[in-house]
């Protein structure tokens, strides 16, 4: 352009990479080292804790136990090994069987040599060692005499020696604890060493890694923000409707392709409001023929003539009633411009047609609402259920010889919420079964009759998507079920 020759530069991708790239190495690196201290700190913390912990046990029972334990056995004289592990206790101390217990100290001794932290107390068998041979010899003697007979005051004496034997071997035990203790001086020193260090790696390494980072950064900013601003001058233009809005920047990186992205993007956003607010017009438009039909002026006179018979023959309670049921049923399709109401809302306005229709057909008609009350908070489009009981009046049951029902249910399948409306009626033939699903799905337009549902049908997919709607399933001269469904999680809770 114009002679001037461009200097090459890395993709901004590629920059925002290398960005990212010297900021997570370092601090990778610095977080394992960190983690690799404190792993190591906290591993000798835990040996020596666990060494501690289990040379307790020995250090606070061993001569307790093991002194009042033989003698038990010299003033009760017993045989030692009566002397089992929870078989006696005297004063809170269980009494043991010499011979196991001293078994179980060699076996502790080799335990706390393995798990030591501190080399000298590595060798603590061979230290103790000699004390158990001693003390094991006591105890043989001491039995030996309870054999016989007669040797109390000996064994007596033999008890004494039993007691400094034992006190012995505690304070092996209690060494053993007292230089694991002290290691944790050194462990302590060590730790504080490693922290101090690490600190200051973590002082140098942020200071460079902020460095570099903030010298991309900048460099990056600058190659960046001047095709953003225009975009975002754009993006003002388009918030405030004007679609026609157009961006061009000298750049031959991503920031050209966002800028192509843009564009394409603003032209496809006014195409799509364009239709949307088609959509909403035929939307408006289907929901006030339905409410036309609703106040269908046949269904409007046949009642009021009804409620002006009625109350001719002085038939008050049951024109108060009619009028009740009327203007429910009004009220509840206005619904003060909602377009949803709660199933419950739905029940009662359906429930209101039919007594209304019960009173002129009650030779022909009867119906059943079975509509589970853990549905009622749910909302969902008014005027669904309606269209669809109307339908089966005047198409099913007025066409059927004899007595006919309406029965309405509802009810939960796992995600979705169930509605049906099936009557007994005239039914219809595959072929006109057949016709009334293409007419409902939109696929060919049908007769008037099939208005109501194809309303229907269209309203819930505008609302939840093609997956949900009407189905329909009959039988000539056995009856219609139309099934609703409707997606459970969509459906809004008070």
């Amino acid at each position: 352009m114009n002679g001037r020759r461009w200097k090459k530069i890395p993709s901004l991708n590629t920059r925002m990479k290398l960005i990212v790239f010297s900021t997570l190495l370092p601090l990778t690196i610095l977080i394992g080292y960190l983690l690799y201290v404190l792993n190591s700190s906290v591993q000798t913390f835990d040996r020596v804790s666990n060494s501690v912990n289990y040379a307790s046990r020995y250090a606070s029972e061993f001569k307790e136990r093991m002194d009042y334990s033989m003698y038990y056995a010299i003033v009760w004289d017993m045989d030692l090994k009566e002397l089992r592990e929870g078989m006696y206790s005297v004063g809170g101390t269980a009494l043991v069987d010499p011979y196991q217990y001293i078994g179980e100290l060699r076996s502790a001794c080799q335990e706390m040599a393995e798990i030591a932290t501190v080399k000298s107390n590595q060798y603590l068998p061979e230290l103790i060692e000699n004390s158990l041979n001693s003390l094991e010899k006591l105890v043989e003697e001491i039995d030996t005499n309870m054999q016989e007979r007669g040797h109390y005051d000996e064994n007596t004496e033999l008890l004494e020696s039993v007691r400094n034997l034992t006190g012995l071997i505690e304070d092996n035990i209690q060494g053993y604890i007292n230089a694991e203790n002290a290691n944790f001086a050194d462990i302590k020193e060590e730790l504080m060493d490693n922290t101090h260090y690490a600190m200051k790696v973590c002082v140098v390494a942020v200071i460079v890694v902020a460095a570099f980072t903030l010298a991309m950064s900048t460099l990056t900013v600058r190659s960046v923000v001047k095709p953003i601003q225009k975009l975002c001058e754009m993006a003002r233009q388009v918030a405030k409707g004007n679609f026609s809005a157009r961006t061009q920047v000298e750049a031959s990186d991503e920031i050209a392709v966002l800028t192509n992205s843009f564009n394409d993007m603003t032209s496809e956003i006014g195409y799509l409001i364009e239709n949307i607010k088609k959509e909403q017009e035929n939307l408006r438009a289907t929901e006030s023929k339905l409410l036309q039909a609703q106040i269908n002026p046949h269904f409007l006179y046949n009642t009021l003539d009804t409620i002006v018979w009625l109350a001719e023959e002085k038939r008050n309670e049951e024109v108060v009633s009619m009028v009740t049921f009327l203007s429910d049923f009004f009220r509840t399709t206005l619904s003060k411009g909602r377009d949803y109401i709660t199933l419950e809302e739905e029940e009662k306005h359906v429930e209101s047609y039919l007594k209304i229709q019960h009173f002129r057909y009650q030779d022909i008609m009867d119906y059943e609402i079975q509509i589970d009350a853990d549905l009622y908070e749910f909302l969902i489009p008014k005027m669904t259920l309606q269209p669809l009981v109307e339908n089966a009046l005047y198409h099913g049951v007025k066409n059927k010889r004899g007595k006919g029902k309406i029965t309405i249910r509802g009810y939960r399948a796992g995600e979705s919420i169930i509605l049906e409306v099936e009557d007994n009626g005239k039914g219809m033939t595959p072929e006109e079964l057949h016709r009334l699903r293409q007419h409902v799905s939109g696929e060919e337009p049908g007769a008037d009759q099939g208005f109501g549902l194809a309303n229907v049908n269209q309203r819930i997919h505008y609302y939840f998507g093609k997956e949900y709607g009407l189905s329909f399933e009959s039988t000539l001269d056995k009856g219609t079920k139309v099934t609703i469904a409707l997606p459970a999680k969509n459906i809004i809770q008070k």
